[in-house]
């Protein structure tokens, strides 16, 4: 059965994880505290639904709906430090819900990175075309195949892309999909404690009993004096 962390502040919890698990290029993490906050306003509900990855190096945001896109960016980033690596990933899936004063609140699911990838890989649909928007406003939509360089081409016409969207084969079916997964992952995931979580996910790390270790050196016998203190 899994977890789910319901109505938390969604960058302070990833930021803990962040310092328990990313040890090198956590300037990525600064990339995804400005762009979770801009999804999180967004009128897209599927920019509202993301799958995040903490790394020994860096981190990553994808949006999930591009995950189940095959050689989609996405799909290839989140398979590649399975199938590629033996990074240890925290991986988690983010439902974004509100923004007040700067803070994002929403649902956190810890996911079995893995295991995820592996389900992921059975369940991809093939994209049809990319449809780019581009600097002066032009939408212009091209075949999967050879996106790239036709969109390479397009942007010293009509400007650098704004935003590029894969459309699938079948759009009903990939629905049909994320539906799926989003309601057996709520459905089987039982409320979890966020500080319970990272007290043990601090106990399992490096990190993190790097840190223990270092608290209980520099924490007063109780059989000695504090400083300032004298014996009587």
């Amino acid at each position: 059965m899994g977890m789910k962390f319901e109505d938390v502040d969604i960058l302070d919890a990833l930021n803990r994880i962040v310092e328990l698990n990313t040890h090198h290029y956590k300037d990525d993490f600064d990339l995804d505290k400005e762009l979770i906050p801009k999804l999180a306003l967004s009128g897209n509900p599927e920019d509202r639904r993301l799958l995040w990855m903490s790394r020994p190096c860096g981190t990553y945001t994808l949006r999930e709906r591009e995950v189940y896109l095959q050689e989609s960016y996405e799909n290839n980033v989140w398979r590649f430090y399975h199938e590629q690596t033996k990074d240890k990933v925290l991986a988690y899936a983010l439902v974004l819900k509100d923004v007040q004063d700067g803070k994002v609140t929403g649902d956190i699911y810890p996911l079995d990175y893995g295991a995820h990838v592996e389900r992921v890989k059975l369940l991809t649909c093939p994209i049809e075309k990319v449809t780019a928007v581009f600097g002066d406003g032009a939408v212009v939509s091209v075949p999967f195949g050879n996106h790239k360089q036709l969109i390479s081409g397009l942007a010293s016409i009509h400007g650098k892309t704004k935003s590029i969207l894969y459309e699938p084969e079948n759009g009903r079916e990939l629905s049909v999909i994320l539906e799926r997964e989003r309601f057996k992952r709520s459905y089987h995931a039982r409320a979890g404690d966020m500080e319970n979580y990272i007290a043990k996910l601090q106990k399992g790390t490096m990190r993190g009993r790097m840190k223990a270790a270092k608290d209980t050196m520099t924490k007063p016998d109780k059989g000695t004096p504090h400083k300032g203190v004298q014996e009587r």
